[in-house]
């Protein structure tokens, strides 16, 4: 978060600069008060490691993966000083102690150089691959000879002979110092010869240089120290504030994850960073040896010291490093004559296969472009190629002048069957549709597969009549069986048309209002053919309102259902209901089913709205046998795609339970079409049976190969089609037809209903057939619930009053 348009890290940069500036002022300006000098050095000696160790637990509560551990450790280690310098500030203002000592501050000081320790070694822990040590491991050593050899000479041997008479404490305690920086030392020499560093750039050299300030820092003070030379107020004091602060400045710049981090030093940019530190690394060894070289000449004893061996020591690491380069320059040169040697094999192999390879990539382009432009279940042409293909052909017809149609074409069962049979039953039913279509429209023409079981048909140079009759030619052909594994499949399709010129002139144009057109033929009914006009693109919008309108029904209370009463043509009397679920837009009004329905099932709404009906019509007929003490049955209506879910019979189950309905005065109506897999739907059934519901099968003779189903089913009643009730009584094959039915239902010890009855003559031609019960417009239309109750509830079970009856 920036604040002020100032980002966080540039503001602790800033604080600081600013923080190191004022203690050196301090210091300026206040040499010659030793009072102040105390106070104000403890101060911020004190105050700069808690600001870095607040940093740092700030970022590592924001920090995720392992490198948040690494500035919890950070942040620890600059609070432990903080404590130090608190402790030694308390024995100092209060107790008088002065000079060098060793106490409880000593512990946290040293504490707080243990933990960064172990901060370095962690960060190298978590590294993403193991380093390439080996050409750096001679540098380590050699800087580490030198830097170990100058702090004995100056450092640690002093402390040694001058802190045994102070005691054995005292001694650990100061040796403790040199050696815990020796520690951080190797750590930060690690860290820094890394091939792969887990840490990001400015990460890794604040930590570089906040290290080696406080390294530099603590040999410093340690040297004064060891040659009483130091005294508060001294101008390395602010280092140690100085190095602290650039290590919790660090954390700003590490709010990455530790394990997304691949910055290495060897890759920071292309520069001159690499070059950089590259050199650095190269020359440090060096630079380290010329500077002990330095100390040894001036040191004005000739005895063998540490600083003597350190520069023998050093100067033959030197030499062995120099000799192991050479040798593996020799091993790399001699491995790059034998893989140029191997080099030369292959490009002349390579040579000879050229040609071959060729060849084998002419045909590999080409199956890539075939599979590119192929659908690979039919090996129709697919979307891409269909479109490829059909770009060309507008630009000939607009070229010749000629006209063009475009079929899109979408089969009207094939959900449902692939749904019911399986996806292996549904991928041989398009193969075979593929086939049918393609013998049909000839060569010169294109067929294709969108997807699904939508295909497109691109159709050259051709009237609007002749597409026409190509129309219904397909729509004939795909009414007929299609044989699969033995078993005869029945589909129909909506065919949608757009021409060109008249309809669009370029393609999206034109696949859209025939894809505009396909969905017309849909709620035409389907199974039929419908050319694009004007009017479609007002009705596609309306249908669009009604989609996103229907979806909010349930929150608007639009919904509702309405009752049907049926009519037992033996005793008279009203014996049941069907419930009807109606919609009442607020701006359109009542929308029919036939509008609505299609919508929901293509918008996968079909589910929640069955399930609604079911629970409303339940718990409504509850109410009236509560309210008249009748008790009669209620059908409700189930889609094939509600009936075939697997929780189907749970959700009856419960919805019988809830309204407490005993389940013999429930009766589903499932459809014909429902029938197609007989073996899940016995099943279904079977469970329905059991619970004690009454079975019906809807809109019976309008489906296919029905009747060798029937026999098979747990069912109670046949409801005749409509369609087969309308002309009754003037058509006398629908007299047939009916009777047939009825005799069939009687034979199999199944009650009939029939639906749609209309008039007085309808009525009696049933009686005479032997039909057991009716319903339709001549008894009743379907009513609200007031209206039933006003007209029917308080007859239930009585003679019926109509005159005609």
């Amino acid at each position: 978060m920036e604040k002020n348009g100032i980002k966080p890290a540039k503001i602790a940069m800033i604080f600081t600069a600013l923080y190191i500036l004022f203690y050196y002022l301090w210091i300026i300006i206040f040499k010659d008060n030793k009072s102040y000098l105390v106070i104000g050095g403890n101060f911020f000696q004190t105050v700069a490691p808690i600001i870095a160790g607040i940093w740092g637990l700030a970022h590592f509560k924001k920090i995720n993966g392992k490198l948040k551990y690494f500035w919890l450790l950070s942040s620890t280690a600059s609070i432990c000083y903080a404590i130090g310098m608190f402790i030694y500030t308390v024995d100092q203002v209060f107790f008088g102690i002065v000079g060098a000592y060793a106490g409880i501050s000593d512990i946290f000081w040293l504490l707080s150089i243990f933990v960064y320790m172990i901060a370095l070694i962690f960060v190298n822990s978590i590294r993403n691959a193991p380093s390439k040590m080996v050409q750096f491991i001679f540098d380590i050593i050699i800087v580490m000879v030198v830097a170990t050899s100058i702090s004995w000479h100056f450092i640690i041997k002093p402390i040694l002979n001058y802190s045994l008479d102070q005691g054995i404490l005292y001694t650990i305690v100061y040796v403790s110092y040199p050696i815990g920086n020796l520690a951080i030392l190797f750590a930060v020499l690690y860290l820094f010869y890394s091939s792969k560093n887990i840490l990001s750039r400015k990460v890794f050299l604040l930590n570089i240089v906040g290290f080696s300030i406080l390294l530099y820092a603590n040999m410093i003070y340690m040297y004064l120290v060891v040659n009483n030379t130091y005294y508060t107020g001294s101008l390395y004091d602010p280092l140690w504030s100085l190095a602290i602060l650039l290590l919790g400045l660090a954390s700003f710049y590490s709010l990455e994850e530790a394990e997304s981090v691949s910055t290495s030093i060897e890759n920071l940019s292309p520069d001159g960073h690499l070059r950089d530190f590259l050199s650095i690394k190269l020359i440090l060894p060096y630079l380290s040896v010329i500077i002990i070289f330095v100390f040894m000449i001036f040191s004005s004893s000739l005895e063998l010291n540490s600083i003597v061996i350190g520069s023998i020591l050093s100067t033959l690491l030197i030499i062995i490093r120099q000799v192991f380069t050479l040798v593996q320059n020799n091993g790399l040169l001699r491995q790059t004559q034998v893989l140029n040697k191997h080099l030369e094999l292959i490009v002349d192999q390579r040579t000879n296969e050229l040609y071959l390879k060729n060849q084998q990539l002419k045909e590999t382009i080409t199956k890539v472009e075939y599979i590119a432009y192929h659908d690979s279940l039919t090996l129709l042409t697919n979307r891409r190629g269909f479109e490829k293909q059909a770009l060309l052909a507008i630009e000939e017809a607009r070229y010749i002048q000629s006209a063009l149609a475009i079929f899109f074409i979408d089969l009207d069962r094939f959900k449902f069957i692939n749904d019911t049979l399986g996806h292996s039953v549904g991928d041989l039913l398009l193969k075979k549709v593929a086939l049918i279509l393609q013998e049909n429209v000839g060569p010169g023409n294109i067929v294709s597969r969108q997807g699904g079981d939508e295909f497109m048909i691109l159709l050259k140079n051709i009237t609007k009549e002749e597409t026409e009759y190509l129309a219904k030619k397909i729509l004939t052909e795909l009414e007929n069986p299609i044989n699969i594994h033995d078993n005869e499949l029945f589909i129909t399709s909506s065919i949608g048309i757009s021409m060109y010129p008249k309809d669009g002139e370029h393609f999206d144009t034109l696949i859209k209002r025939a894809d505009t057109s396909m969905y017309s033929a849909k709620e035409m009914g389907k199974n039929c053919y419908k050319f694009f006009d004007d009017s479609m693109d007002e009705h596609i919008e309306t249908k669009v309102i009604l989609e996103t309108s229907l979806r909010k029904a349930f929150e608007r209370n639009e919904l509702m259902v309405y009752y049907q009463p049926k009519l037992d043509l033996h005793s008279n009397t009203i014996i049941g209901v069907e419930a009807l679920l109606r919609w009442k837009h607020k701006k359109y009004g009542f929308i029919s089913p036939t509008t609505f329905i299609p919508i929901a099932e293509e918008i996968g709404l079909i589910i929640r709205l069955g399930d609604w009906v079911l629970r409303e019509a339940c718990l409504q007929l509850k109410k009236w046998q509560n309210q008249s003490g009748t008790a009669f049955v209620v059908s409700v209506n189930v889609s094939t795609i509600q009936f075939l879910q697997k929780d189907f019979v749970k959700k009856v189950e419960m919805v019988l339970s809830e309204t407490l309905l005993d389940p013999q005065y429930l009766e589903l109506e499932i459809t014909e079409s429902t029938m197609m897999d007989t073996e899940e739907v016995v099943s279904i059934l079977v469970q329905l049976k059991q619970l004690g519901i009454k079975i019906s099968v809807d809109d019976f003779g309008s489906g296919y190969s029905s009747l060798s189903h029937i026999k098979k089913l747990p069912i109670d009643t046949l409801k005749i089609d409509k369609t087969f009730i309308e002309e009754i009584d003037s058509e006398l094959n629908d007299v047939a037809i009916v009777s047939t039915i009825i005799t069939l239902a009687k034979n199999l010890n199944l009650k009939v209903i029939a639906e749609g009855v209309e008039n007085e003559m309808q009525l009696e031609i049933l009686k005479d057939k032997g039909c057991d019960q009716i319903q339709g417009y001549y008894l009743s239309p379907p009513i609200p619930v007031h209206q039933f109750n006003e007209s029917f509830l308080n007859k239930i079970e009585s003679t019926v009053i109509f005159h005609h009856i």
